[in-house]
């Protein structure tokens, strides 16, 4: 059952995020698709999913990956997209510190570089050091960065905060990072 689950979910994510013309699914500015077009290429694909199966679904998650309206019938991914839509965001000021988990192999590489956002809009970073220990720990050993975030604000940088305490920015360059093996 979890990896039926857990094919349904990287499906949605895929189309949701990076791909909804894989699956004939047209998203609106903001990122919303209807509710029945996702269910009819997950139908084509071999699954046999209901409405309610999406919510339960949804709610079983740590952080809920998908916006569900019920009452439009659409659906949205919530973070980490890599196509460009229009946030529903607004500005917010973040806590004094915010942290950034990542797999101890990328280290190297984000010292040199910077934070960026790949393929996603804007980099992710969490509120606790427990959130980002989490994320990093999908990759591998975890590293937490820390960014005190009032440098940031100082030279111009903005945050949004998703309804799921994730903030997001743009790219950060190294000399705003912090590495530090922190409750670990």
């Amino acid at each position: 059952m979890q990896n039926f689950q857990n094919n349904i979910s990287d499906l949605i994510n895929y189309w949701l995020r990076h791909h909804p013309e894989d699956a004939d699914i047209d998203l609106d500015e903001f990122g919303w698709a209807k509710i029945e077009d996702v269910l009819t290429a997950l139908r084509y694909k071999g699954f046999d999913v209901k409405r309610s199966d999406i919510i339960v679904l949804n709610k079983e998650f740590h952080l809920p990956k998908w916006k569900i309206d019920l009452e439009n019938d659409k659906i949205k991914s919530a973070h980490g997209h890599s196509i460009l839509i229009q946030y529903e965001r607004t500005l917010q000021m973040p806590p004094k510190y915010l942290y950034h988990g990542t797999a101890v192999q990328n280290v190297e590489n984000i010292q040199k570089e910077g934070l960026k956002s790949m393929q996603r809009q804007y980099v992710h970073l969490a509120e606790t050091i427990e959130l980002a220990k989490e994320v990093g720990s999908r990759h591998g050993k975890p590293t937490i960065i820390v960014l005190e975030t009032k440098k940031l604000l100082d030279n111009g940088w903005i945050f949004y905060k998703t309804e799921e305490n994730v903030w997001l920015t743009k790219d950060i360059p190294t000399q705003y990072l912090s590495f530090k093996s922190i409750g670990l």
